[in-house]
This record gives C-alpha cells, sequence and structure tokens, in this order.
C-alpha cells in the first residue's frame, strides 16, 4: 500500500470516526436547559469536528500530491514498512485494552505505571531501565498531581489494590 493510500485511508477512517463520535456526543450528553449553546457536550463535540476537520485535511493532502514524488520502494522496504505498521496498531489496540483491564483492578497510578513500561519496554524496544522506571513513575504521578490533586479530576481506584494518596 503505497503512502497515498494510506492517508487517504486513514482520511476516510478519521472522518468517520469523527461522525460516529459528534453523534455519540449529541445523543449521550444532554444540553444544558438554561439557554446556553454548549454546556457539557461542548468540549466532546469540539474534539469531535477537530478530528473530523483534521482527517479532512489528511484526505484532501494526499488527493493533492502525486505518486511520482521520488517514491519507489523496493518489495522488501514495503514489506518491512507495513510489518512496522502491523505491529503499531496491534500493540496500540493492545496496551488500551491492557490499559482499560488494569485500571479497572488496580487504579489509575499502578496501571499507568505497568502500561507506560510496556509501551516504553516491549513495544517500543528501549531497554533502559533508568529511562523505563522514570518515564513510567514520572508520568503517572505527574498526571494524578496535575489531575487528580490540583484540577480535582476524579482517577478510579482499583478493586484489587486501592492506593489513595
Amino acid at each position: 500500500m503505497t503512502t497515498q493510500q494510506t492517508d487517504r485511508l486513514l482520511g476516510i477512517i478519521l472522518i468517520v470516526v469523527s461522525a460516529l463520535w459528534c453523534f455519540g456526543v449529541v445523543t449521550t450528553i444532554p444540553s444544558l436547559d438554561d439557554g446556553s449553546r454548549l454546556g457539557a457536550r461542548g468540549f466532546p463535540l469540539g474534539l469531535g469536528l477537530l478530528l473530523g476537520f483534521l482527517g479532512l485535511l489528511v484526505l484532501l493532502g494526499s488527493l493533492r500530491h502525486s505518486e511520482t514524488d521520488g517514491e519507489a520502494l523496493v518489495e522488501g522496504a514495503v514489506s518491512a514498512s507495513l510489518r512496522v505498521e502491523v505491529w503499531a496498531i496491534f500493540s496500540t489496540v493492545g496496551l488500551l485494552v491492557l490499559y482499560a483491564f488494569l485500571m479497572e483492578y488496580t487504579g489509575f497510578v499502578i496501571a499507568t505505571i505497568l502500561t507506560t513500561a510496556i509501551a516504553v519496554g516491549p513495544v517500543l524496544r528501549i531497554w533502559r531501565p533508568k529511562l523505563i522506571a522514570g518515564m513510567s513513575f514520572g508520568l503517572s504521578l505527574g498526571i494524578y498531581l496535575i489531575f487528580g490533586k490540583l484540577l480535582g479530576v476524579y482517577l478510579p481506584y482499583g478493586k484489587l489494590i486501592n492506593i489513595a494518596f
């Protein structure tokens, strides 16, 4: 699959996801009765519209560029590129499923530490223990302090391990 075809497919997927997201926001998040326009659905709806706009930009950009921009890949490079893309897709989906599972049972802090460590180590193949530990603990505790403590956003506790600071 060439980059032009990949960009077209990506643009179409982003536009479809955006339309589904906006439909879901409008049908599930109630509007305010006090006459204001946005209410609780304003931010999610804005993100959905932004995603659709970016998908449209990717689609139009792929239609505008020609395939003869010096892109001559040999068959081995195409298959290697495809393997990398497939690995990226499956590892991302796997990490998201693992994160959701861990979030339910271990809570936000531990789930974020474990998922970040797996993302840096086995997925990205960076095997530096200090970097893995620093990123895992730093990201988890940083998000916890900013969102959980400073902004007061609810971050879930786990069913099996309940760490509440």
